[in-house]
């Protein structure tokens, strides 16, 4: 408190005072006794309203204790139950939750995982795919800044996201403790640990396959591994394994004869007293289709965009991608191709546009810095550009009222600008906008990226180049190029297609795999082909080799519809999707791979997570130890409850024990007065 104040409360004092006793000893009246009482609380009242109204503040200190946080992460996924711990793993965090020395040293936040990590609510171990990397990478961001250790409840076992041993070691000065699940004596195996096969082939052609098998154990092995198709045996060989050579890969062709969805089996055969053989088997399938689509790319100046198109378009195995430069076109080469992409036209495109216009061929146009815009505008009326030289850089602005096709979440707005021309571009016939250019961070209306129909052909126009730019953030952002390559692809798609457009439009894959996530997106359009949010879909699915049935509404997630399908056995399924109000429906089919990946070992990975806790100084038990672990988290002294002292400046005017005060003294001093008749 400042002298000035302390000063002023002292003067305050004396005015009270000499106010009290000139009041009272001024005219006495009563006895002395009486009048020492009434003038102390009169003094009592001043002083506290005086005080009141000079209102000093008071430093206050309160403290507080603040314990480290324990973050309890179950493994809710299939393997536990399937290796019978489940009934342990619930009574071991029953424990935990209950122990009072923990509860005194830790706050206990409590986490299930599986393929993704959320709090606690029940735990009833259905996940069919763990992802313990991004358990760990999802607690570091919940506890940032904050004094925390990690318990995973766990076998270890992941078969989803990086590799957990190397993401621990980024979580700086975090200790990553384990209760092992499962059986950690190491038995012999012989398992099948992958099948690389292409997604599609085509018919009377050859296919590449490649399996790896693994051996554990001590001793030197013979084994066959076949591959079977509808009962049939499609290719066999023998192989040798042994403690040393544990490794053994299969490179072999297959024969694309027939279309559609073809299943596979791949075995190798068991060794004697093997406890796990379900990992002896995997499914694979292959969709074997008729042709595959040509799109021919015709330049005039070089850049990086081309070769970015061409990997992307490329990415998806069902279209082939030919570079030509203009003066090598010939019109059959035009005739041939399903979908023709004019990168930066000037006039040498003029036999390409005649031959395009003869045609009536769809089109994907990108203009660059280059364009001759004057020729552009002349040779064709589906767009034109500003007769101008002048440049500047643009970055995607995603139009959410795009409807032209189904897209998945496009999140483009933290990606580069691309070179485009200054000025307004216009597009005629039926558009649809589906990037506006934003420049310098302002929002215009001016397009990016857009489609149109005109004459009875689809064209997309690209008013800006650099797009491999956009490629290489897609790889920044999610360490794929995932993103960019199904933009592309959705362009491609629609503009090789010449399909009527409909007003309900499903996305699907053709097969899945078991153990992965199985979704189905549909967008419906009302009568104008306005994405239409308020329609009631409904989707009926039957599994062909059973009696199964679902039906549940698709729930609207952006301009989607969406139905997450899980818990389907293995098999061939059809499905139709129907709009109640117009009767609109649409059908389809796909095949459920039969694959689980939580049965594939049948012991705890104890290795890796002794690994991770020791890089990261923490600890590592099994279920029967537990009380070991708690010990040894207690007893640490890097998880100590800290003290901490909060120190604040508080206005006399908010202790209300000072208003008690004036009240009580008055009522008293107005009681005493009443009661000796002076009042």
């Amino acid at each position: 408190m400042a002298v000035s104040t302390i000063l002023y409360i002292i003067l305050i004092g004396i005015i009270a005072l000499v106010t009290a006793i000139f009041f009272y000893f001024y005219k006495p009246e009563r006895s002395k006794k009486l009048r020492l009482i009434l003038s102390s609380l009169r003094f009592i009242t001043l002083f506290s309203v005086l005080l009141l109204l000079l209102n000093p503040e008071f430093k206050q200190v309160t403290y507080t204790t603040v314990k480290p946080n324990l973050a309890l992460a179950v493994d809710n996924s299939n393997s536990i139950d399937y290796l019978g711990f489940s009934k342990d793993v619930n009574n071991t965090v029953q424990k935990l939750v209950t122990n009072e020395q923990l509860n005194k040293r830790f706050d206990i936040d409590q986490y299930i995982f599986g393929a993704n990590i959320k709090p606690l609510d029940s735990i009833n171990f259905t996940d069919e795919q763990t992802n313990i990397s991004k358990a760990l990478q999802t607690l570091n961001k919940i506890y940032k800044d904050q004094t925390y250790t990690p318990l995973l409840i766990s076998d270890g076992n992941a078969n989803l996201g990086g590799n957990y041993r190397y993401i621990s070691t980024d979580i700086k000065n975090t200790a990553v403790n384990f209760l092992v699940v499962g059986d950690t004596t190491q038995y012999e195996d012989l398992r099948i640990i992958r099948t690389n096969v292409n997604k599609y082939a085509y018919l009377d052609n050859e296919f590449p396959v490649e399996i790896i098998a693994e051996y554990q154990g001590d001793n030197e092995i013979n084994a066959q591994l076949s591959i079977t198709k509808n009962g049939s045996v499609a290719f066999k060989e023998n192989k040798q394994f042994s403690a040393s050579q544990n490794t053994q890969r299969f490179n072999l062709f297959l024969k694309a004869n027939a279309i559609g969805v073809q299943n596979y089996a791949v075995t190798i055969g068991a060794i004697s007293n093997e406890k796990n053989t379900e990992n002896n088997t995997k499914n694979f399938a292959v969709e074997v289709i008729d042709q595959r689509s040509k799109v021919l790319i015709v330049y005039s100046v070089l850049h990086p965009d081309l070769g970015t198109l061409k990997k992307s378009i490329e990415s998806n195995q069902l279209r082939s991608v030919e570079l030509k430069e203009v003066f090598n076109i010939k019109s059959e080469d035009i005739n041939e191709s399903d979908l023709v992409i004019l990168f930066e036209p000037d006039t040498k495109f003029k036999s390409v546009y005649a031959e395009l216009n003869k045609l009536n061929k769809n089109r994907f146009t990108i203009i660059g810095t280059v364009t001759n815009r004057t020729y552009t505008n002349s040779i064709q009326k589906s767009f034109s550009l500003p007769l101008n030289n002048q440049t500047e850089e643009s970055q995607p602005l995603l139009n959410k009222s795009f409807t032209s096709f189904q897209l998945d979440d496009l999140d483009f707005s933290n990606y580069p600008p691309v070179k485009t021309q200054f000025g307004t571009s216009k597009i005629a016939g039926n558009s649809d906008v589906l990037f506006y250019q934003r420049v310098n961070g302002v929002s215009t209306k001016n397009p990016l990226l857009a489609v149109t129909e005109t004459d009875g052909r689809r064209e997309i126009i690209l008013f800006g180049m650099g797009v491999f730019q956009w490629r290489i953030q897609s790889f920044l952002n999610n360490s794929n190029f995932e993103d960019f390559d199904n933009l592309i692809d959705k362009l491609v798609q629609y503009a090789a297609s010449n399909q009527k457009r409909d007003r309900l439009l499903v996305d699907y894959e053709r097969f899945y795999y078991g153990g992965n996530a199985i979704k189905l997106n549909a967008r419906y359009f009302d009568q104008n082909y306005v994405f239409d949010p308020g329609a009631q879909l409904q989707i009926k699915l039957q599994n062909k080799n059973s009696e199964y049935t679902y039906e549940a509404p698709m729930v609207v997630k952006g301009n989607d519809y969406q139905s997450n399908l899980t818990n389907l056995e293995a098999g061939e399924y059809s499905f139709i999707i129907s709009e109640l109000s117009s009767g609109i429906k649409t059908s389809g089919a796909f095949t459920l791979i039969p694959f689980n990946l939580e049965r594939q070992n049948l012991n705890a990975d104890f290795a890796k997570m002794q690994v991770v806790t020791t890089e990261t100084n923490g600890y590592i038990n099994t279920l029967d130890n537990v009380d070991e672990l708690v010990n040894q988290l207690i007893n640490d002294d890097r998880f100590i409850p800290i003290q901490r002292a909060v120190e604040k400046s508080v206005p006399l005017v908010n202790f209300i024990y000072l208003l008690a005060l004036i009240i009580s003294s008055l009522t008293a001093e107005w009681f005493l007065r009443k009661y000796n008749g002076l009042i």
